[in-house]
């Protein structure tokens, strides 16, 4: 990660730098986003490219003019995953004046970010997991969730993608010793107990280096899934140790925290590899996968992949709030946009919708698989209501309620 920390800093000077040096933009104020990230350190894997993909987006947006003729300048804070260095980054935003704050970090970042978010007053927008206080039916209303929910409740729409490619699983549910590992799991067991389909739990602890103890249980039990939620590498690790065993079954892998490029490239066609994933990737080759291609070129972006097209959706987002608030930018105007909000994804990711109940909206994905070596989608959008009791299914982004 080293590399990175270095191309990071340097990314952050051309995005402040080019932005008051637009021509027309210098006679204005600028509308200020700060993004607190983990961009080195253990979940910099997942959290760098999305913080990438969102820079990418705010410095296409000023070369473009910005936002109703002002630039926006992105002020971006590495957290390294830490809950105190987070909490200390919202500080120095709060004395920046910023507008609105994007949290691209591990859920253990959330109490303090938001509790500094709650003094200063500036609303905060969370990815990758919903925090309890954006959740249905009375969210904080400086809290939302944005890009896909990785929330304990989303995760049963997994276990309705599991039931309709096999018709009886018997799911092994992996988590690792920490609480939102640990409650997204349990959770899903529960669930899938009330759907009558078998599961085994095992948790493990966060630094396992060695999962053939786990393996070994899942397949004398029987399983013909294995389904892990949490942090780090730890699916493809269960996957290969059974495998090596002569394991014929499958692995459901997350696309919201392992690039379809990482998956496309370890596993080369195995039949048994499926990916959930929220948006529509590259091998696509959408208009929107083209202009994000051209930024990374134009802008000095490497190491692209996949995730970069969730951080760039999260920039649509905060510019359709930014625009509909106008200027001169308040809490209070950020809000009322916020909490009546609809932005339209479409091809790439479902619409994100935000009401004064409900801060984090519907999740939905859909199933891939290999056609040969590349990943291609083999089902319907799985759509699920930010609680998980409301779940369906439907052909077409279009038709999501």
């Amino acid at each position: 990660m080293a590399k990175y920390r270095i191309i990071f800093m340097v990314l952050v000077v051309v995005v402040l730098v080019f932005a008051a040096c637009r021509p027309a933009a210098t006679q204005k104020e600028p509308y200020k986003i700060g993004m607190t990230a983990a961009l080195t350190g253990p979940a910099a894997a997942t959290a760098f490219p999305e913080a990438e993909g969102f820079r990418l987006y705010m410095q296409k947006l000023n070369d473009s003019g910005g936002i109703n003729g002002r630039p926006v300048q992105l002020t971006m804070q590495d957290d390294r995953g830490e809950p105190t260095q987070a909490a200390s980054n919202m500080r120095k935003f709060a004395d920046m004046g910023v507008h609105i704050v994007r949290n691209t970090s591990p859920s253990a970042t959330f109490p303090p970010t938001i509790q500094e978010a709650k003094r200063a007053n500036i609303p905060i927008v969370t990815t990758m997991v919903s925090p309890a206080e954006a959740m249905p039916p009375n969210p904080d209303p400086l809290v939302y969730m944005a890009s896909h929910d990785m929330s304990p409740q989303s995760l049963f729409l997994s276990l309705d993608a599991m039931k309709s490619i096999t018709p009886n699983p018997k799911i092994g549910l992996l988590a690792i010793a920490i609480p939102i590992s640990q409650l997204g799991i349990q959770n899903m067991d529960k669930e899938a107990k009330r759907m009558g389909i078998d599961t085994m739990l095992k948790v493990v602890p966060a630094d396992t280096v060695d999962i053939t103890s786990v393996a070994q249980a899942f397949q004398e039990w029987g399983a013909n899934w294995i389904y892990y939620f949490g942090p780090g590498a730890f699916s493809p690790m269960l996957f290969d140790a059974m495998q090596k065993a002569g394991w014929k079954g499958n692995l459901m892998e997350n696309a919201m925290t392992t690039p379809f490029e990482t998956i496309e490239a370890k596993y080369k066609g195995n039949p048994n590899v499926y990916l959930a994933s929220v948006y529509a990737p590259f091998s696509d080759d959408l208009p929107v996968h083209r202009d994000i291609k051209e930024a990374a070129k134009k802008y000095g972006s490497t190491n692209l992949n996949s995730l970069f097209i969730i951080g760039w959706n999260d920039g649509l987002i905060f510019t359709e709030i930014l625009k509909k608030t106008g200027w001169p930018v308040t809490t209070e105007k950020l809000l009322a946009t916020m909490q009546n909000l609809v932005v339209d994804r479409s091809p790439v990711m479902a619409p994100k919708k935000w009401t004064p109940q409900d801060h984090v909206g519907n999740f939905s994905f859909r199933v891939y698989s290999f056609k040969g070596n590349t990943m291609v989608a083999t089902g319907p959008w799985f759509v699920s209501d930010a609680r998980g009791e409301n779940r369906y299914t439907v052909k077409e982004l279009k038709d999501i309620k």
